[in-house]
């Protein structure tokens, strides 16, 4: 089903942002538009490539991406993915770049905040009870650039009836131990995940241990 709805997405972008129903919806155009810059954090849930075409009906938009093995299946993605307001930088160091770029002039980034990421880019934190190496970027950037974060899914509402977009936004800032932060972070997405377990991508390993990286906690 997840497939069925990156196909779709890709495929019929304007017919898809008519099947969205957004909560909360005045919140999201005021801090989409108010020029003080967003981090957007979204995980593998239900339709999430409709999440950044949300934010981009109102402002432009930054998604940092992590390119696919095969370059083929890379171009189809970015062709597929293609939007005027919106632009998909690569998960290094200019793509970093970019995205602070971004933030600094007011506009909205997004990130799939659930990837493993390389060894030294995260730290070992539990995610559903469990200690998975878990992304330390968007709490570093939320400290370098004090700008508001927002977690959203796209929950799907079954087939060929479109997204129900949640938002959820951070009241108070991240814990200062990185290993509590990343653990806050990763329990904003378990509740979201909770909301309909069944339309989380499973498959993708969210617990292996990346090659170079320390050994997990054993407690």
């Amino acid at each position: 089903m997840m497939f069925a709805d990156t196909l779709w997405i890709w495929r019929h972008p304007k017919s898809s942002i008519n099947k969205v129903t957004i909560e909360n919806l005045d919140q999201v155009i005021e801090l989409s538009k108010n020029g003080k810059g967003l981090i957007v954090l979204a995980s593998h849930l239900g339709g999430f490539e409709i999440v950044p075409r949300i934010f981009a009906e109102h402002t432009r938009a930054t998604v940092m991406y992590r390119p696919a093995r095969k370059r083929w299946v890379n171009e189809l993605m970015l062709q597929s993915r293609k939007h005027t307001e919106i632009e998909f930088v690569e998960a290094n160091l200019g793509g970093v770049r970019q995205i602070k770029r971004a933030l600094i002039k007011g506009e909205v980034v997004g990130l799939l905040a659930d990837q493993v990421p390389s060894v030294g880019d995260g730290v070992w934190a539990k995610f559903f009870n469990q200690y998975a190496y878990t992304t330390s970027f968007p709490i570093k950037l939320a400290r370098q650039i004090n700008v508001a974060i927002l977690f959203v899914s796209a929950e799907r509402l079954g087939l060929g009836k479109g997204w129900l977009i949640k938002s959820q936004l951070m009241n108070e800032a991240f814990p200062d131990c990185l290993v509590d932060a990343c653990t806050e972070m990763n329990h904003y997405f378990e509740e979201m995940i909770l909301s309909k377990p069944h339309q989380y991508m499973w498959s993708y390993n969210r617990y292996k241990r990346p090659a170079g990286a320390e050994l997990a906690p054993t407690e």
